[in-house]
């Protein structure tokens, strides 16, 4: 099967919330206020309670507490709301599978280390909406919970890349696609944004343009975030080519404080997303 044939077989386990999709379509109408946007939150006191844990946390370091979903709306931004929102009900559609065969622990680990690493790397780079850069690193390996809900064994499969043979390779021979692929045909049927799904589905692509900054920033973030989850396998100075660093005017420096800021906030962030994880810690 192709990528897409995977993806389409995948989608009605792996659906969008319906929550994600009514804001998308408030934020979307001309006639839609803050407060029915907020409404529509509110609904969901679990939504309500992670988004404003997020909202306060330090990935947007206010100096004031955020007290309100539409609170969070007005300094956060719309956008960021549904972002946000779309992060916290993609992770609940995760728990949907059985993840016996693959490590979940590496999974997450390696998402949220993606997730956060790409917005710090935007906002680096003065990149707007950074936000978009968190959501687009958080799924960038989606791919891999499509190929599990299709065939288990190939999912299995491709968890065994090493030092000599990288995640994306051992996909590719396994596959005759990757999983930036396959996650990136999901994300269309979502009808997520191109600047989320683009990004996503070129983060291996080593033909780098200085016009395409939201695909250097994914691909640096994927790579900085698999040395960092396999610090065993890879070195940081192996998997990153110079020129992307070139051409975002990134330096050694912002490359080691972008993997502080994920180490440091990342178990925040799993707790948050997904708390049956972070017991374990």
């Amino acid at each position: 099967m192709k990528a897409l044939q995977y993806a389409q077989n995948a989608s009605d386990l792996l659906a969008l919330p319906e929550s994600c999709i009514r804001l998308r379509e408030l934020m979307d109408s001309k006639t839609a206020s803050l407060d029915d946007i907020a409404e529509v939150i509110s609904l969901d006191p679990i939504l309500t309670a992670k988004l404003l844990k997020l909202a306060n946390s330090a990935l947007y370091n206010f100096s004031f507490q955020v007290p309100s979903i539409n609170k969070a709306l007005l300094v956060v931004g719309q956008n960021q709301v549904y972002n946000l929102a779309l992060s916290i009900g993609v992770a609940a559609a995760y728990c949907k599978l059985d993840t016996s065969v693959i490590d979940l622990e590496r999974f997450w680990e390696q998402s949220v280390n993606a997730a956060l690493i790409g917005k710090y790397l935007a906002d680096c780079c003065g990149v707007k909406p950074s936000e978009s850069f968190y959501v687009a690193g958080l799924l960038h390996n989606i791919g891999e919970l499509v190929v599990l809900q299709n065939d288990p064994e190939l999912a299995f499969r491709c968890q065994a890349y090493d030092s000599e043979t990288l995640p994306w390779k051992l996909q590719h021979d396994e596959l005759g696609f990757t999983y930036a692929e396959c996650g990136a045909e999901l994300l269309n049927i979502w009808q997520l944004p191109d600047i989320i799904v683009e990004p996503i589905a070129l983060q291996n692509s080593v033909k780098f343009d200085h016009n395409r900054l939201p695909q250097l920033i994914i691909h640096l973030a994927v790579k900085l975030a698999l040395a960092n989850q396999h610090p065993e396998l890879y070195q940081t100075k192996h998997l990153i080519d110079p020129l992307v660093l070139e051409l975002l005017n990134l330096s050694q420096s912002d490359v080691l404080k972008a993997i502080d800021f994920c180490n440091t906030e990342g178990l925040f962030l799993l707790s948050v997303l997904n708390p049956r994880i972070s017991t374990i810690y």
